[in-house]
């Protein structure tokens, strides 16, 4: 084996483990950063009248639906998305439920961002952005607590990390 064949062999076993620590160990951490971050800058800034929230059963701030795009880190590329649906049971107007849009970025953006507009709008505080997306990426930031959890993940997987 030559040292180029040695060093591509090293280097695809690597990122499989780059990948498997982005899948088990980051992607928790990202998880509940997002949701913790959900519960203060979406659930903390009002109370809804026109609906009943989900919360962490359902909503937004559901775990279960934080989730990584394609189910698996790969190529060292780890997406995390929110796939939370519009909440059309919970309306107490039954004729004004907001359904067909993308929740998360309503949310996140606002009313109005490409195309996605609330069913009941107002001048209140839910129509403008909430950007739990955005604070969850500066709080990482801040915490580095995907750092940590990829070097512990890669330590877990047998990687010496310094």
């Amino acid at each position: 084996m030559t040292i180029r064949e040695a060093l591509a062999q090293a280097n695809r076993q690597i990122a499989k483990k780059i990948d498997a620590a982005l899948t088990q160990d980051v992607f928790p951490a990202i998880q509940e950063e997002e949701a913790d971050t959900i519960y203060a800058e979406v659930y903390k800034v009002y109370t809804p009248k026109m609906y009943r929230r989900r919360g962490e059963y359902g909503g937004l701030g559901d775990m279960d639906n934080i989730e990584i795009l394609g189910g698996k880190a790969t190529g060292g590329v780890l997406t995390v998305v929110n796939t939370t649906e519009a909440n059309p049971g919970g309306c107490f107007n039954k004729g004004r439920v907001t359904t067909g849009k993308n929740l998360p970025a309503l949310v996140e953006y606002g009313h109005g961002y490409r195309g996605n507009v609330y069913d009941f709008p107002s001048n209140r505080r839910y129509m403008k952005p909430r950007p739990f997306t955005a604070k969850t990426i500066a709080n990482l930031a801040e915490s580095k607590a995907h750092v940590a959890a990829l070097r512990d993940g890669l330590m877990r997987l047998g990687v010496k990390v310094e």
